[in-house]
């Protein structure tokens, strides 16, 4: 019941998303984007002080202090300007490595007032730790074995088969596919509306007539990529809770 309720207010949520949305094709972590967002929220620019030739010098001078450029490409990105845009975009050519992920940030918001304002509308921005690629969501999936560590080829060769199917079926990609002691993960690109909840339930009905070796425990994330023990200490801990 708890599972149907989640999958009933995502798909709430994704049905009143209009259709002029963009989402931001990079992976960028979610505790940046927070950190962006929030401090964007309560931002405010000094038509006096912050003129945009002296901000675009503060983020191209070498010696500057980071959180300056930090706020300097903040209130550039707010500001409806083709040189405020510009200015973003030439610094993410050589950006300090160290706010690479805050610059891109600013370029997207930068790139959202600019359409607002020349398309007379407010734009949509959609933002995920795992990125996106052209107007598609990347998930990663986790597929965990029913009490086994291995799986044989054949099993092995229904998932990756299924999966392509129900992925390239439903307009979407399959970018990666891996096998490990006692999951299979994948990493996918899939439209913003996909029914994923009936995506899963598909491809285990069709897998598991070869031996039910998948759990139905699958594991949909698109805030980041976790790496082989992430993943089994979440397993494990899912399977303390049920025992």
């Amino acid at each position: 019941m708890k599972r149907e309720n989640i999958y009933n207010n995502i798909d709430e949520v994704l049905n009143n998303i209009p259709d002029n949305y963009k989402i931001m094709e990079e992976t960028i972590d979610l505790d940046v984007q927070k950190d962006f967002f929030e401090s964007t929220k309560n931002l405010e620019i000094d038509p006096q002080n912050d003129k945009i030739e002296k901000l675009i010098e503060q983020i191209n001078h070498p010696n500057e202090n980071i959180d300056t450029i930090k706020v300097a490409l903040q209130k550039l990105a707010l500001i409806d300007s083709v040189e405020a845009y510009r200015a973003i975009e030439k610094y993410n050519e050589l950006p300090n490595e160290l706010i690479k992920d805050w610059s891109l940030l600013s370029l997207q918001q930068s790139k959202m007032v600019m359409q607002s304002s020349l398309l007379d509308e407010q734009q949509v921005f959609i933002s995920t730790g795992l990125g996106g690629k052209n107007n598609n969501l990347r998930y990663y999936l986790i597929f965990p074995y029913n009490n086994t560590k291995h799986i044989n080829k054949t099993q092995s060769s229904s998932l990756k088969s299924e999966l392509l199917f129900f992925i390239e079926k439903n307009c979407g990609e399959v970018e990666e596919i891996d096998f490990l002691d006692s999951f299979a993960s994948a990493m996918v690109l899939l439209p913003i509306k996909t029914p994923i909840p009936q995506l899963i339930k598909d491809i285990l009905k069709e897998c598991n007539q070869l031996g039910n070796f998948l759990t139905d425990n699958v594991m949909i994330t698109n805030m980041k990529k976790f790496n082989t023990e992430e993943v089994i200490q979440i397993l494990e801990q899912y399977d303390q809770k049920q025992s």
